[in-house]
């Protein structure tokens, strides 16, 4: 332990920073960020594309936030996240809106899985599925919550 102190000592801060992240495990659904492509509704589409990195955790999954600006509206936050039943089965599942449970919501899908689905989102969140609506990255999202990898 004392030559592992050593040699934190002697790393340059940058060193350390990335020392320290790989001693710690990674936690599900944390490898790198998300991407979201397609969308049939041009209004929703612009808010909606783009690139999505974690940002903290709602009910026991992660929230990941757009990291572009949005057109037309630079300080729209733009995040995904996970809504478990407290208010009723027909809100669970993940959304994404501008804050967390907030009221306004531009796609849902009700699948319950540790991170975000690939597939399957509802454009508007009342709406039918839209295929071309997809998100890649991260994990998938394909693993049910609580699951074992």
């Amino acid at each position: 332990q004392q030559q592992q102190q050593q040699q934190q000592q002697q790393m340059q801060p940058q060193q350390y920073q990335q020392y320290q992240q790989q001693q710690q495990p990674q936690q599900p659904g944390s490898q790198g960020p998300l991407s979201v492509a397609g969308c049939a509704d041009p209004t929703v589409g612009n808010i909606v594309r783009g690139t999505f990195n974690l940002m903290t955790e709602n009910h026991g999954r992660p929230v990941y936030k757009k990291s572009e600006v949005v057109a037309n509206n630079p300080t729209l936050d733009v995040l995904i996240y996970f809504w478990d039943e407290r208010d009723g089965a027909n809100f669970c599942g993940w959304w994404f809106g501008p804050k967390v449970g907030g009221d306004q919501v531009w796609a849902y899908n009700s699948e319950r899985s540790a991170t975000p689905p690939s597939t399957g989102w509802r454009v508007p969140y009342d709406g039918s599925v839209d295929p071309s609506f997809v998100i890649s990255g991260g994990q998938g999202g394909q693993q049910a919550y609580g699951q074992q990898a």
